[in-house]
């Protein structure tokens, strides 16, 4: 594995720049049960304890780099400027700014309600655990959708019909309409977050 030692902006990095040699294999396998599988993954055993904070979103982006080449941005803005910011920390900052205006949950220890996120793949890199709670839990669409189908299918129907969604300034004052479940090229259904 290439030392995450060797500085480069995240931005900068990919496969060819982070070779892992046979891990590579491992991680395009991941990637295949991601897009055409069960849709999530866990990996195990990165001794971040072994690193600098740096050196572990290195090595974060290094590794997420083989699963796909392609990485979006979480925000349109950081600290109130336009940025694109496809790294986001997930932490406590009540101790360091007032609670009240820290906004997203994300960012204090208060309990998240379920939600979804957006992307094509949401990756987590835990650097230790939660001293409390810190639990995920994950909802297969597919699952849904066919729970879905098989009691109430006039909510497909309904749900593949234009919704307006709110994109809370991300996008501008206005979003434009789209359903929340469509196809697309592929034989595959897509959900659209909401």
């Amino acid at each position: 594995m290439t030392s995450p030692r060797n500085r480069q902006a995240p931005g900068e990095i990919s496969r060819e720049t982070f070779p892992l040699g046979p891990l590579h294999s491992t991680l395009r396998s991941i990637s295949r049960e991601l897009h055409n599988g069960h849709g999530f993954k866990v990996v195990r055993g990165v001794p971040v304890d072994r690193y600098t904070r740096e050196e572990n979103i290195i090595i974060y982006v290094g590794l997420a780099s083989h699963v796909a080449s392609i990485r979006g941005r979480q925000d349109s803005s950081y600290q109130g400027r336009p940025a694109d910011v496809a790294l986001a920390h997930i932490k406590d900052l009540t101790k360091q700014f007032d609670a009240h205006s820290i906004g997203a949950p994300a960012y204090t220890t208060e309990k998240q309600v379920f939600h979804t996120d957006a992307g094509d793949i949401i990756s987590l890199f835990a650097l230790q655990s939660a001293a409390e709670g810190g639990e995920s839990y994950l909802s297969s669409s597919w699952t849904v959708y066919n729970e879905l189908a098989q009691t109430r299918p006039d909510l497909i129907r309904t749900l593949a019909e234009p919704w307006a969604f709110d994109e809370f300034g991300k996008l501008g004052p206005q979003a434009t309409p789209s359903g929340h479940c469509y196809t697309t090229s592929h034989p595959r259904m897509a959900i659209r977050r909401g």
